[in-house]
């Protein structure tokens, strides 16, 4: 049986389209903090790998140049000990961006809501 255009307009207008505003809060919060949390968590991971942070602090105590000395190994432990020193403030650094990036993502219908209520307030 074949539907008639005001059928489909009047199924589109009430079930798709004011069901998807209706949905929209749930998949926000739930899938899409999901996948906002995995984006973020691989973006830090992306950070270490691109830093080599793990690299620098699994040798630390290795010495450099294949020097075995107590000089050698002393200027090379002191060497990565700086190099690992700024390479984690670099992975925490954008951490923090991350996380802030991550709050804006949860806050950010929140704010919407409030900006809408607030600028409609004026129009009333």
């Amino acid at each position: 049986m074949a539907q008639t255009t005001a059928a489909l307009a009047a199924r589109y207008f009430f079930v798709d389209l004011l069901g998807g505003i209706a949905m929209f809060p749930l998949w926000w919060y739930s899938r899409g903090t999901a996948l906002t949390l995995a984006w973020a968590r691989r973006s830090v991971g992306g950070a270490s790998r691109a830093t080599g942070f793990g690299v620098w602090a699994r040798n630390l105590f290795v010495p450099m140049f294949g020097e075995r000395g107590a000089e050698g190994r002393i200027i090379s432990f002191f060497m990565r000990l700086v190099m690992v020193i700024f390479r984690g403030a670099a992975v925490a650094a954008w951490t923090v961006v991350v996380a802030a990036l991550v709050l804006a993502y949860l806050f950010a219908p929140v704010a919407a809501a409030a900006g809408i209520v607030f600028n409609a307030s004026g129009v009333l």
